[in-house]
């Protein structure tokens, strides 16, 4: 399965990219939404991992921009943020966004939510719930 990791904090992306892979997954990484938008014409990961906050294009826009792009218009996407504010608040009751983890939180809870988010909605345990792990 194939991951596009999008944080601009480096330290962050090399240690989910890190987990990832050791989980077995093919990990790509871009530092920010816009980056994200020109890997998106070359590859067709499985999920899209993405921080909150970001300059350029943060991930609410980067999510946005994916949803109107027809191949990707049903494509997983799981927000993290290490942020406790009004805008992340705000993201994180918005009922498009289909799931968010804390950073710094347990990776277990990250490998959890991408394996629900990465199963078709007919075989989850409660389709249509947004994971919260806040």
């Amino acid at each position: 399965m194939t991951v596009l990791v999008v944080d601009d904090e480096s330290s962050y992306r090399m240690l989910l990219r890190d987990f990832l892979m050791g989980e077995g997954f093919e990990v790509l990484t871009a530092e920010n939404g816009d980056e994200a938008l020109r890997k998106l014409m070359v590859i067709q990961p499985e999920i899209i991992i993405s921080d909150v906050y970001m300059p350029v294009m943060d991930g609410r826009k980067l999510h946005r921009a994916v949803r109107q792009m027809a191949r990707y218009e049903r494509l997983p996407f799981l927000f993290v943020s290490g942020y406790d504010d009004a805008y992340t608040q705000q993201a994180q009751q918005d009922p498009r966004y289909d799931a968010f983890v804390r950073k710094g939180g347990a990776m277990r809870e990250l490998k959890e939510t991408i394996a629900r988010l990465t199963t078709p909605e007919d075989k989850r345990d409660n389709p249509g719930k947004v994971a919260r792990v806040f």
